[in-house]
């Protein structure tokens, strides 16, 4: 995978070193975003785990849906809900202790027989990570199902945060949220661009119904993505890594360089912070730029402590 390589330059164009090619690309802003909303009361589906750091001897709560949850409320979500599950261990014990720590609702996060999802994580050099083969333990989160009791509870936020799980993507919590009648703003993060390779059919389709849509990719996402995002209701974000984030705006690119780190400790939970910030600035002021400098702030301060959330 190449390097996209930003470097700015006078005016109003910004030209884009990637894979050794150059192009001169124009910045543009969103035109007025109609629906910003008074109050943003966020709901994280998805997933909770513990995170196992095994060269540290340590673990942390963690999971996408949690780190998401956790960093909203902190970035001035007037109120954030979690809907998922935990088994009745030691793991279970420390979910539930983390958010009312962050004063996050967990009425629906439920309690399953068996063990709370845990996930094997090796920290390498310069915060980068490894997940071994086989690292992943989904455990009670095998068994998520949304009763009656958390669909209506879900309608009761202006935005519902969810998964949607490449990995299974018959699962029963995202087959009942594509078909929940929901009136406020749905905001998925579809994971990694590679996970779709041969079947973007199938991501294209996804991302219509959205308010707010997170990939992982590259300069090859970006392309593929940009005809789409023309006349297209909701924002799809583009999330690269060290080299920074695009939000795709009617057919336009618009960049935001990565924040240098100077001894970056962990970047677990980068990409859950830098939504979770894009998110509620994006919903409260309906300025893309602002909302890209804000999810790039808070992933950079989560890049300077191991844990998702500490």
């Amino acid at each position: 995978m190449g390097v996209l390589r930003y470097a700015p330059v006078l005016g109003t164009t910004c030209r884009i070193r990637a894979f050794g090619k150059c192009a001169a690309l124009t910045f543009v802003s969103q035109p007025g975003f109609r629906d910003r909303l008074a109050k943003v009361k966020i709901v994280a589906v998805g997933e909770v785990m513990i995170d196992h750091y095994l060269n540290l001897n340590r673990s942390f709560v963690g999971g996408i849906s949690l780190n998401m949850a956790v960093n909203a409320k902190r970035c001035g979500a007037d109120a954030v809900s979690l809907v998922s599950c935990v088994g009745p261990d030691e793991g279970g014990r420390r979910v539930f202790e983390k958010l009312a720590q962050e004063g996050i609702d967990a009425s629906h996060v439920a309690v399953l027989p068996g063990e709370t999802a845990c996930i094997d994580i090796q920290v390498l050099p310069q915060g980068e990570r490894l997940f071994p083969p086989g690292s992943f333990h989904r455990n009670v989160l095998l068994d998520l199902r949304l009763s009656e009791s958390d669909l209506a509870f879900i309608g009761q936020h202006e935005v519902l945060v969810f998964l949607y799980d490449r990995s299974q993507p018959e699962s029963p919590a995202n087959r009942a949220l594509e078909t929940l009648d929901f009136d406020g703003k749905r905001v998925a993060d579809f994971g990694d661009w590679a996970d779709y390779a041969g079947d973007y059919d199938l991501l294209v389709s996804a991302l219509e119904p959205l308010a707010l849509s997170f990939l992982s990719g590259n300069q090859a996402t970006i392309d593929f993505l940009l005809p789409f995002s023309r006349g297209l209701d909701g924002l799809i974000v583009v999330t690269l890594g060290a080299a920074g984030s695009v939000a795709l705006v009617n057919g336009a690119p618009l960049f935001q360089p990565a924040q240098v780190v100077p001894n970056p400790v962990d970047s677990t939970g980068c990409g859950d912070a830098f939504q979770a910030a894009f998110t509620v600035a994006y919903f409260t002021t309906g300025d893309v730029e602002q909302a890209l400098r804000q999810g790039t702030a808070r992933a950079a301060t989560v890049l300077r402590h191991y844990g998702a959330t500490q």
